[in-house]
Order: structure tokens, then C-alpha cells, then sequence
């Protein structure tokens, strides 16, 4: 890493507390210190957090004690004492004093919710103070200006906080292929569920899906980035079907409107908890959105990013997004078949992938393709050349 300065090339309260805990002269030790909290951050932690603890357990009497007084020319000696300026009162940053960390897979939204449930407070009132506005969807919304800036009041790294977010142009690099398939379908805007805005032209506002089990299960419950999009019917881990709305009066889930900081979401509208809805099993939806999931995940690592938008077309085009209910969208996918693919997925335009595409229709499994490919005779390399076109 290169060295940094107190210039401003680090976020500020960094320097900040560099300059309070451990003060010196000396311009590369300065960098050093600051290089070291810059690489803490990043890495998730929150330095300046375990330097206070750090600090207080080392040095159980006062802290500034430890710390080495500021020269001054006022010093004066009167009598037999001699009097020093008091040192300046030391500068923390400002962070929240609870500061749940994203979990690798939520949403953006379900972390403020979160984070307001921490803080007592509730979440409409707190998403209202920290951006400053009231936004439709915030996942969509939120500037990278705004995520920087919690991320400081946070002590998390904002590229962590803007992976949870859904905005296009995010520079937040997900490090999981299903993160990367997520991505993809974002930029693509078909597949991203929506529903109409008020008339006549209002801003469509977001669809949020839930599991009951993912929600009464967990512990700290959150919302998963995924369920944001229409190939999302089912839970795997459940096998039961999402849910789009709440199941006591049918309203749309909203949970940055909650008027009450409870432990599990709620419907703004009723107050119903949505943990607490009817379970409903997803039958063979769950083997075919295993199966989608693969092949969307191959055609984000594998396929030419010019060569995506038949397939996600066709798929959106199946999946009636991004307006469609679950329960329109659940049957499509329990009735889609291995050997009706393409009229589902759309064509390869390169035959290459007509294969591994197909293996995955079927199994979910790429190894299988390969496996497959390697036991069948030459003379049977012709008919498994894939998709005429």
C-alpha cells in the first residue's frame, strides 16, 4: 500500500484519531499509524473502537496520562510550581454506539432497518434524520456520497454497504458469483421487481419478497439482496414460496415505514409480523430455481456481457417482471422444462454454451456437462454441439 498523509487522503476522522491517540512529529511514523487504521478499516474492523478499548485496558487510569503534553510558550514558573497549559480535549470521531455490521448478503435497506432497531428508534423517523430526505426506494436511490458517509458513522467500508444497494452504477465489486449474476440482472433492468407508481406518472416503487422461515429462523433477521429480483419465488434452504406483500391484509411490505423499533419487521400498515406468515411449500419451483440460478450464474462468468440480453429478455419476457406477483411468477418457473430451454432462457448466439446451458437446465450442476461430454463416443459430438441457431 502506498504511504498516506493527514492530508485528506483517508477519511477525516482517521486522521483525526491518529492525531488525538498518538501524536508525534515525526511526518513518516504519522503515515505509518494512519496506513495501519486505513488497512483496519478496510479489512471491517473499527479502529478506533479497538483503540479506545485498547487504550483503557492498557492504561486503566486516565488516559491522558499516556499521552505526551503540547509544548507551549506560556509556560511559566511561578514560585515553586510550575504551570502548564491543560491539554486540549482529545478529538473521537463521531460513530454510532450501535453499529450492526451488513451481513454478506443483505440488502441495503434491511441494514438501516436494522440499524434503527439497534438504536431503539424507529425506522421511518431514523432513515429520515441520517439521509436527510424520504426516498421511494431507497436501495435504488442512496448516492454514493450518502453511503461513504455512513459508512464513517458506521465504521464499516463503503464498498461493503454500497454492494447491499441496487443502483446501477456502483463500483461495489461482489466477490461471489451469485453476487455477480445479482449484477448482472440489475444492469440489465428487467428483472429488477417493481411495481407501478402512483398515476399518472409516478416513479415505480420497489417489490420486497420474504421468507417466513429466512425471518423466524435468524436470529438477527434481514432481508436478503436477492429476493429484490423475479427469478426469486422460492426459498432453497426452506423450500417454501416468498411471499411479495403481507400476508394479514395485503399490503406492500415497506419496512423503512415502520413507525415502532421491533426486533422482528412488520407491516407498517397492521402491525402484522411477517415471520408469522402461512407457510406455503414451493414443490418443484425449487429444483427449477436451482437450476435458473446456475444457468444465470454461468451466463454472468461465462457469456460476453454483449451477448446477455436475449437470454435475460426471453427470461423477463417468462417471468411476466418486473411487475408480476410471486404467485405468477412461481408457476412459471415450477413449469419450466430441461428440453423446452431455449423457449424460456432464449438461444445462445454462440453455440459454445448451448451445452453447459442445457447440463444446468437439468442438474444445476456443471460438472455433469463435462462428465457427460467426456463418455459419449465421437460420433455422437455432432448432435451435442448444442442449439442450431
Amino acid at each position: 500500500m502506498a504511504r498516506l498523509d493527514l492530508d485528506g487522503s483517508a477519511p477525516g476522522y482517521l486522521a483525526e484519531a491518529a492525531q488525538a491517540w498518538l501524536p508525534t512529529d515525526i511526518a513518516e511514523t504519522r503515515a505509518r499509524i494512519l496506513e495501519l487504521l486505513v488497512q483496519a478499516t478496510a479489512a471491517e474492523v473499527d479502529p478506533v473502537s479497538q483503540l479506545q478499548q485498547a487504550m483503557s485496558r492498557w492504561f486503566p487510569g486516565d488516559l491522558a496520562v499516556v499521552l505526551p503534553a503540547w509544548q507551549s510558550s506560556n509556560d511559566q514558573v511561578q514560585g515553586s510550581a510550575l504551570t502548564l497549559e491543560p491539554l486540549p480535549v482529545l478529538q473521537r470521531p463521531l460513530l454510532w454506539p450501535q453499529r450492526p455490521k451488513r451481513r454478506s448478503d443483505e440488502l441495503f435497506s434491511s441494514w438501516l432497518w436494522r440499524v434503527a432497531v439497534a438504536a431503539a428508534a424507529p425506522p421511518a423517523d431514523f432513515v429520515r434524520d441520517v439521509l436527510g430526505t424520504v426516498h421511494d426506494d431507497v436501495d435504488r436511490d442512496i448516492a454514493p456520497e450518502a453511503i461513504r458517509r455512513l459508512a464513517q458513522v458506521s465504521g464499516q467500508g463503503a464498498g461493503h454497504l454500497a454492494a447491499g444497494a441496487l443502483s446501477a452504477g456502483s463500483d461495489a465489486a461482489h466477490d461471489t458469483i451469485a453476487g455477480m449474476a445479482e449484477d448482472m440482472m440489475l444492469r440489465h433492468g428487467k428483472l429488477l421487481l417493481a411495481r407501478p407508481g402512483p398515476a399518472p406518472r409516478g416513479r415505480a416503487r420497489p417489490i420486497l419478497q420474504y421468507c417466513p422461515g429466512c425471518l423466524g429462523s435468524d436470529p438477527r433477521p434481514h432481508f436478503r439482496r436477492g429476493w429484490r429480483f423475479a427469478s426469486a419465488v422460492a426459498c432453497l434452504d426452506h423450500r417454501i414460496r416468498l411471499h411479495d406483500r403481507c400476508w394479514h391484509c395485503g399490503a406492500p411490505v415497506e419496512l423503512l415505514c415502520q413507525r415502532v423499533a421491533t426486533g422482528q419487521p412488520r407491516c407498517p400498515g397492521c402491525g402484522a409480523v411477517l415471520a408469522q406468515a402461512p407457510v406455503m411449500a414451493a414443490g418443484p419451483a425449487v429444483v427449477r430455481q436451482r437450476n435458473l440460478d446456475a444457468m444465470l450464474c454461468y451466463l454472468a462468468a461465462r457469456v460476453p456481457a454483449a451477448q446477455r440480453s436475449p437470454h435475460l429478455d426471453r427470461l423477463a419476457h417468462t417471468l411476466r417482471a418486473p411487475t408480476a406477483s410471486v404467485a405468477i411468477r412461481h408457476a412459471a418457473v415450477a413449469d419450466m422444462q430441461p428440453a423446452t430451454v431455449w423457449a424460456w432462457f432464449g438461444t445462445p448466439e454462440d453455440r459454445y454454451h448451448g451445452p453447459p446451458l442445457q447440463m444446468l437446465a437439468r442438474s444445476g450442476r456443471l460438472r455433469d456437462h463435462a462428465t457427460a461430454k467426456a463418455r459419449r463416443p465421437p460420433s455422437y459430438q455432432a448432435a451435442w454441439n448444442g442449439p442450431a441457431g
